[in-house]
């Protein structure tokens, strides 16, 4: 299946982990333990387009501290999997937003199928993907595979810019 391509210039949010707070642009985490849209093994940085989309996937209902930040990024390699309002945009997505991939990891020798979906568009040298939100209706997220800190200078992938004029986090 062929998704929208699309460049994005816009801000974004995350919330951080109490413990990653000093690594605000790393994907570790979802590299050791897989995301929705990222295997295990595959780093990933999970972002989205409003601060309550952040908030509701960051807690998906379980209450722990977290900080809110402002992000900025400029990527020209995204698919674009939603129906621009927030749902999916095809039946695939729709599985792979309503299967769970948690259970399915851990229970199956097949792979989740969003992670099927995502290891097809990195071999297409996407960036990212934008994604309807499971946890925050008609929200949407921002899943990066490559990214790199525009702060430092060119690298390859989506530049990815912390707003943090006090340097708080970094």
């Amino acid at each position: 299946m062929s998704y929208p391509i699309c460049h994005l210039s816009v801000p974004l949010w995350r919330m951080l982990p109490i413990p990653h707070q000093r690594t605000p642009l790393s994907g570790e985490g979802a590299r050791l333990y897989g995301g929705r849209w990222n295997p295990r093994g595959t780093p990933a940085l999970y972002l989205a387009t409003d601060h309550a989309t952040a908030v509701a996937e960051f807690y998906q209902g379980l209450p722990k501290p977290g900080t809110l930040a402002p992000y900025h990024v400029n990527a020209s390699r995204i698919a674009d999997l939603t129906d621009g309002r927030g749902g999916p945009f095809d039946s695939v997505v729709a599985q792979a937003l309503e299967t769970s991939w948690k259970a399915l990891a851990q229970t199956s020798r097949n792979p989740p199928p969003s992670w099927q979906l995502a290891v097809e568009l990195i071999a297409d040298g996407i960036e990212g993907a934008l994604v309807p939100s499971v946890q925050n209706r008609g929200g949407c997220s921002l899943v990066l595979w490559r990214w790199h800190d525009a702060a430092l200078g060119s690298g390859e992938g989506a530049a990815l810019i912390l707003l943090d004029p006090e340097r708080s986090l970094s």
